[in-house]
């Protein structure tokens, strides 16, 4: 039976905000002090900071294991890793890959002397287009950079079809898809390399951070080197690399916050099931379609306001419910595509791109951490009920909360 919804005075209408302080999109999880206090007194009796420690070996290790992987590279960030792991595939021309992401994807393709070349979205998934991205090959096109969008997987069976049949290789941003496993198969082994962040807005977290895996242990040895300047040994360096290494303290972060993480994606799966239910009590918001056949983490809860059915656009509802501190995120909003680095590309035309545009000016991310709790999901809902309620009514004030 869906709970009724608790009608409230908005504070665009002069009511007190839902939240005395502000909530955000996500809140970082803290490491176990105790444990990583044991690794800092170790780093400090050993001297040994960075440069592949032992630290870094045990986070390795113990990532290849939890995510049933034949290679994990920890580096720096993620930017940086997905830089390597193009680097590492020896790529020339171009790169097919997704308007709505973090330009942290695109921006790697540039960095690489690559040229990205944007395809379509699928409306539902919010993943690469297959279909989009087979039109979008040329003769110049060496690999494909898909996203798992909120940690959705893509169609990685028609993505491995279209990349064997057309001689690309695959590199998969998998920043938000930590943990997921997708037709019965870890999400790190599609392609030929995937890529994790690491950031301290990611559920496992080591501060600033990111990692390449993979099934193929031995594309090992080779992003080692170009995580380290491509240094062979003390006589050798092996073409360009970079200093991408990650530092015992940050691994020692994330052996400490490791346990922590695996409980709180539980906590927020039982929260996820609670916004969907009370979300189905409100017209005009859409709730993401979820893959199937696939193990999710829950990490991000996305959300579409339908302007015509909910009263209001997207932009106005985020002002509302700022004014009651709740801080939603509008991802991916601008477009990659619209970035002025990209912008001149053709296919950064927006009538190539119409799903992501839609999407673009649709999307809000709500607050989904452990410590919101069940009550402050529901605060957030009913202030989203009450926003649709007041409707038109808010408008003008919204326009005024901007000026």
């Amino acid at each position: 039976m869906q709970s009724k919804q608790r009608q409230r005075v908005l504070a665009l209408q002069g009511g007190a905000p839902a939240f005395q302080q502000p909530v955000y999109i996500t809140k970082a999880l803290a490491p176990d002090e105790l444990i990583l206090s044991r690794y800092i007194r170790s780093i400090c009796d050993s001297r040994w900071f960075t440069n592949h420690g032992v630290v870094v070996r045990e986070l390795e290790a113990r990532l290849r294991e939890h995510l049933d992987v034949g290679l994990c590279a920890v580096f720096c960030n993620g930017t940086t890793a997905i830089q390597v792991a193009l680097r590492s595939l020896e790529l020339r021309g171009e790169v097919v890959t997704t308007p709505y992401t973090f330009p942290a994807t695109v921006h790697a393709i540039h960095w690489c002397g690559l040229t990205p070349v944007f395809a379509d979205i699928d409306p539902e998934s919010y993943n690469l287009d297959p279909v989009a991205a087979a039109e979008a090959i040329t003769s110049r096109t060496t690999a494909l950079l898909p996203v798992h969008c909120f940690g959705n997987p893509c169609d990685v069976i028609a993505f491995d079809a279209l990349a064997r049949k057309q001689g690309q290789r695959i590199v998969y941003d998998a920043a938000h898809a930590f943990g997921v496993r997708h037709q019965g198969r870890p999400i790190g082994c599609w392609g030929d390399l995937s890529v994790f962040s690491f950031h301290s807005t990611k559920v496992f977290h080591t501060a600033e951070g990111g990692a390449v895996v993979g099934s193929d242990a031995e594309k090992y040895a080779s992003l080692a080197m170009l995580r380290n300047f491509a240094i062979v040994n003390e006589h050798e360096v092996r073409g360009v690399g970079v200093n991408g290494k990650l530092s015992e303290i940050h691994a020692a972060v994330g052996l400490a916050v490791f346990e922590r993480a695996l409980e709180e994606y539980r906590r927020r799966e039982r929260l996820f099931a609670h916004y969907r239910r009370r979300l189905a009590e409100i017209a005009g918001i859409v709730v993401r379609k979820l893959a199937t056949h696939t193990s999710h983490n829950y990490a991000y809860f996305p959300v579409e306001i339908d302007e015509e059915t909910f009263g209001l656009s997207r932009d106005q509802v985020d002002a509302a419910l700022r004014a009651e501190n709740i801080f939603a995120r509008k991802y991916f909003y601008p477009l990659c595509s619209e970035n002025d680095a990209y912008r001149d590309h053709p296919s950064a035309d927006p009538e190539r791109l119409p799903n992501a545009h839609r999407l673009a000016s649709r999307i809000l991310c709500l607050p989904l951490y452990g410590d919101l709790g069940r009550d402050g999901i529901d605060r957030i809902v009913d202030s989203l009920a009450a926003i649709r309620e007041a409707g038109p009514r808010l408008r003008r004030r919204i326009g005024e909360a901007g000026s």
